[in-house]
C-alpha cells in the first residue's frame, strides 16, 4: 500500500531557469517529516527550465508541461488534476519559504482539523524585510464562519490587506477535498485576481481556518523586472473580468447563506474595489519600472476608458463605501468618468502605496 501524500506542493513556472534551482532547493530543505510531492508545471517555457527540473533526484517530482503559453491559472489547474496531498500548497518559483513552513502548517492542519493554514508574509526588496515586525493579525486566529464572514467583508475595502491575507492562493495548505468536492478550478482567461477569484469559491465552502502569527512566506519585490500581474494587464483586461470576479464574489456569499440584498451590494462592493484595485497595482508596476511607462499609459487609458464608459461600473460606483485607508479621488474620478483626474489620481496614489510599503507600514 502506498504512502499517504499529505501535502502537494504546487509551482507553476515560465522560463525561470534564473530561479528553479533554488525553488527546489528551499522545497526539498524543508524539514517536514511525513510524505509530500512537488508538482511542478511548465506553461511553454522557451528556456533550459524543464532540462534543469529534470535533474532533480527528488522521487516525489512530477513535472507536467503545456503547449502553449497559457497563464498561471492554467498550469495550477493541472497541478490540482494531478494532485494527490490531503492538502494543497501554492508556491510562485521566484518566492522562497522557510524550512519549517509545511511543517508549521500541517501541524496545525492536522490537530484542528481544519480546511484552510495560513502564515503571515515577508515582502523582500533589495534584501531588506518591508513587513518587518508587520502582521495582518496580532496573534494566532482561528475562523469559524462569523470570523470568516467577517474577514470575507474586510477583504472588499482594506486595500491594505495584501495578496497573502486570509485571501490569496501562495503560502497556504488547502484541503484538497473541497477543491476536488466543488469541482473549484482557477478562471483560466483571468492572468489578475485570479489568485482571490479562486479563493472566493473556497470560502464558500470552507468550514473553519487558522492564522499563525509566524513570517514563514517571502514574496521578492524586483523593481524594473515584469511580473505575472504587468503581464496580465498588458494583455488586456476589459470589464467582463471584473464582473466575472464579481460574479464568484456574489456566489460565495450565496453559499454561506447571505440575503440576496445583501449579496448584492457586497457584489458591488467587491466589484468596484476590485477594478480600483487593478489600476493601483498596474499604475504601481509603472512606477517601479516594470512597465515601460508609454506602453503602460496606453495600456491603462485603454482599462480605464472601458471601465467609466460601463453602465454597470456607473450605478456600482454610486454604492461604493470607500476606506479610510484609500484614495477618496479614485472613486469620485469614476463616479465623474474623468480619465485625467482617474490617470492623476492613480500616479498619486501608487507613488504612495510604494512609500507606506518602503516604510513597512503595510
Amino acid at each position: 500500500m502506498s504512502e499517504q501524500i499529505c501535502v502537494s506542493v504546487i509551482v507553476p513556472v515560465y522560463n525561470a531557469e534564473k530561479h528553479i534551482k533554488t525553488c527546489l532547493e528551499v522545497l526539498l530543505k524543508q524539514d517536514f517529516r511525513k510524505s509530500f510531492e512537488i508538482i511542478m508545471i511548465d506553461d511553454a517555457s522557451s528556456d533550459n527550465t524543464r532540462n534543469i527540473i529534470k535533474m532533480c533526484k527528488f522521487p516525489r517530482l512530477r513535472l507536467y508541461s503545456l503547449t502553449s503559453n497559457s497563464g498561471p491559472s492554467a498550469a495550477r489547474n493541472v497541478g490540482i488534476k494531478n494532485a494527490k496531498g490531503e492538502y494543497v500548497f501554492f508556491i510562485d518559483v521566484d518566492d522562497h519559504i522557510a524550512e519549517n513552513t509545511l511543517t508549521t502548517l500541517y501541524s496545525i492542519a492536522n490537530k484542528t482539523d481544519c480546511d484552510f493554514v495560513f502564515s503571515d508574509f515577508k515582502r523582500i526588496e533589495n534584501s531588506r524585510n518591508q513587513r518587518n515586525n508587520t502582521y495582518t493579525f496580532p496573534t494566532d486566529k482561528s475562523f469559524g464562519n462569523n470570523e470568516l464572514l467577517e474577514a470575507m467583508r474586510r477583504e472588499l475595502y482594506d486595500p491594505f490587506l495584501g495578496h497573502l491575507g486570509l485571501f490569496g492562493c501562495h503560502g497556504r495548505l488547502i484541503r484538497r477535498s473541497i477543491i476536488s468536492d466543488n469541482n473549484i478550478f482557477f478562471q483560466e482567461e483571468l492572468r489578475f485576481f485570479e489568485d482571490k477569484t479562486f479563493c472566493w469559491d473556497i470560502f464558500g465552502f470552507v468550514h473553519s481556518a487558522r492564522y499563525v502569527r509566524k513570517q514563514l512566506y517571502s514574496y521578492y519585490v524586483q523593481p524594473n523586472v515584469r511580473t505575472a500581474v504587468v503581464e496580465g494587464l498588458n494583455r488586456g483586461f476589459p470589464v467582463k473580468y471584473f464582473k466575472l470576479i464579481r460574479s464568484h464574489i456574489k456566489n460565495s456569499m450565496k453559499q454561506r447563506g447571505l440575503a440576496a440584498k445583501e449579496i448584492e451590494k457586497h457584489g458591488d462592493q467587491g466589484f468596484i474595489f476590485i477594478i480600483i484595485t487593478a489600476l493601483v497595482s498596474y499604475s504601481r508596476s509603472m512606477a517601479l519600472g516594470k512597465v515601460n511607462l508609454e506602453e503602460g499609459v496606453q495600456c491603462r487609458r485603454k482599462i480605464i476608458v472601458d471601465i467609466i464608459a460601463d453602465p454597470d461600473v456607473s450605478k456600482a460606483i454610486r454604492n461604493y463605501s470607500p476606506s479610510k485607508k484609500e484614495s477618496s479621488w479614485i472613486p469620485k474620478a469614476i463616479a465623474w468618468r474623468s480619465r485625467r483626474l482617474l490617470e492623476f489620481a492613480c500616479n498619486r496614489r501608487a507613488k504612495e502605496v510604494v512609500r507606506i510599503r518602503r516604510e513597512g507600514k503595510a
